[in-house]
C-alpha cells in the first residue's frame, strides 16, 4: 500500500516538478560594465539610456503565451528603439513585451531607453519592478523580478564651482607672473621653444595618440603621456625658468583650442595646474630643473598621474555626467603614471644630449 500512495504522489507532483521556469534579469545603463559604473544613472542628462530584460527557459519544457511587464520608477520618459524582437510597447510607465514561445533552455532579450528625471534633490533608488506570466504543460505561471538602480542628481553646482575655481585659477596664475615679472624672464628663444614643444605635443603626439589609441585598448594612453613627459623634461632642461612647465601646458591647450576645436576655454585654470604642480616640485627640489634622472621621473610621474586622476574622477563626473567603474579609473591612472616614468628617464637621457649640443 505504501508504494502504491508513493506512486500516487509521484504521479501527481512529477508534472510540478518539471514544470518550466523563467528567470529573469536585466542590465542598464548598456555600457561596457568594465569601464563603466552599472546600475547608475544620472539626472539631468540629454539622452535616453538603454536597458535590456532577458528572459530565459531553465526548464525542460516550452513556455507559451509570455507576457511581460516592465514598471519604470520616478516617472522616467520611455522609447522603444527598433530591434529585432517585435511586439514591445510603452504605455505611460509600462513597457509591454509579449513573446509566443520560448523553448527550454532559450534565451530572448528585448531592450527600452528610459530619460533619467530633470532633476532630483538627493541620490535616490528607483526600482524597475518585472513581472512575467507565462503558460506550459501544467497551466498558467507568475514570476517577478526586481532591478534596483541608483539616480543620482546632476552635477550642476559642481559644474559651476569648477568654472569658478578655473577662472580663479587664471587669475592667480596672472597675478603671480605679473607681480614676480615672471613671463620678463623668459627670452625670445625660450619662447619659441616651449611653442615648439607645445606644438608637438597639441598636434603631432596628439594626433597621433587619436589615431591609434583604440589599437592598444586601455594601454593606448602610453602614446601620449610618454611623448609628453619626454618634451616637458625637454623643455625644463633647455629653457630653466620658473613657470616653465605652466607655460608650457598653456600654450599646449591653447593649441588643442585652435587646432582641435576643443572647448576648453573655462577649464584652462585646470589644464594650467598640470605645469603648476611640475613647477612647485621644481621648487621644493631647490630648482632641479630635471637635472638628475629620479626628479626627471618624479615631475613625470606626477604631471601624468595628476592629469588621468583630473579627467577620470574630477571632469568625467563633474563636466560631462560620465562615471567611470573605480577599478578602471585608478588602473588608468596607474597606466598614466608607468608612461611618465618611461617617459621621464627616456626624457632625462635625450634632454642631456640635447642641452650638451647647446653649450
Amino acid at each position: 500500500m505504501k508504494l502504491i500512495a508513493i506512486f500516487i504522489l509521484l504521479i501527481f507532483f512529477l508534472p510540478q516538478l518539471a514544470a518550466a521556469e523563467l528567470e529573469i534579469g536585466m542590465d542598464i545603463p548598456l555600457k561596457n560594465k568594465e569601464i563603466y559604473q552599472e546600475n547608475r544613472l544620472v539626472a539631468g542628462v540629454s539622452w535616453h539610456e538603454r536597458g535590456q530584460v532577458f528572459l530565459t527557459n531553465t526548464g525542460d519544457e516550452n513556455l507559451h503565451n509570455i507576457l511581460v511587464y516592465v514598471d519604470v520608477p520616478l516617472q522616467m520618459d520611455i522609447e522603444i528603439p527598433v530591434q529585432a524582437m517585435k511586439n514591445i510597447s510603452a504605455d505611460n510607465n509600462t513597457v509591454t513585451a509579449r513573446i509566443g514561445e520560448l523553448g527550454p533552455g532559450e534565451s530572448i532579450s528585448f531592450i527600452f531607453s528610459v530619460k533619467p528625471p530633470e532633476s532630483i534633490e538627493f541620490k535616490k533608488k528607483g526600482s524597475f519592478a518585472i513581472s512575467a506570466s507565462y503558460e506550459d504543460s501544467t497551466g498558467t505561471h507568475s514570476t517577478s523580478y526586481t532591478h534596483v538602480v541608483e539616480v543620482v542628481p546632476p552635477p550642476s553646482w559642481i559644474t559651476y564651482g569648477t568654472v569658478l575655481a578655473s577662472i580663479c585659477i587664471i587669475l592667480l596664475a596672472f597675478l603671480i607672473a605679473w607681480k614676480f615679472n615672471v613671463l620678463e624672464q623668459f627670452t625670445t628663444i625660450d619662447l619659441v621653444t616651449i611653442a615648439l614643444l607645445a606644438g608637438l605635443i597639441g598636434v603631432v603626439f596628439r594626433w597621433f595618440w587619436q589615431t591609434f589609441n583604440d589599437l592598444l585598448g586601455p594601454l593606448g594612453g602610453l602614446l601620449f603621456t610618454i611623448p609628453t613627459a619626454v618634451l616637458m623634461i625637454i623643455a625644463l632642461q633647455i629653457v630653466r625658468k620658473p613657470g616653465t612647465a605652466t607655460l608650457l601646458f598653456t600654450v599646449v591647450e591653447l593649441v588643442a583650442l585652435v587646432v582641435w576645436g576643443s572647448n576648453i576655454t573655462v577649464w584652462m585654470g585646470w589644464y594650467m595646474t598640470e605645469g603648476i604642480i611640475v613647477d612647485i616640485l621644481v621648487l621644493l627640489f631647490k630648482k632641479d630643473y630635471a637635472d638628475r634622472r629620479s626628479t626627471a621621473i618624479i615631475y613625470a610621474v606626477a604631471r601624468s598621474a595628476y592629469a588621468y586622476w583630473m579627467f577620470y574622477f574630477f571632469f568625467a563626473p563633474a563636466v560631462w555626467k560620465v562615471y567611470y567603474a573605480p577599478w578602471y579609473a585608478w588602473g588608468e591612472v596607474g597606466i598614466a603614471a608607468i608612461g611618465g616614468l618611461i617617459g621621464g628617464a627616456i626624457g632625462y637621457s635625450i634632454a642631456k644630449k640635447v642641452r650638451g649640443a647647446m653649450i
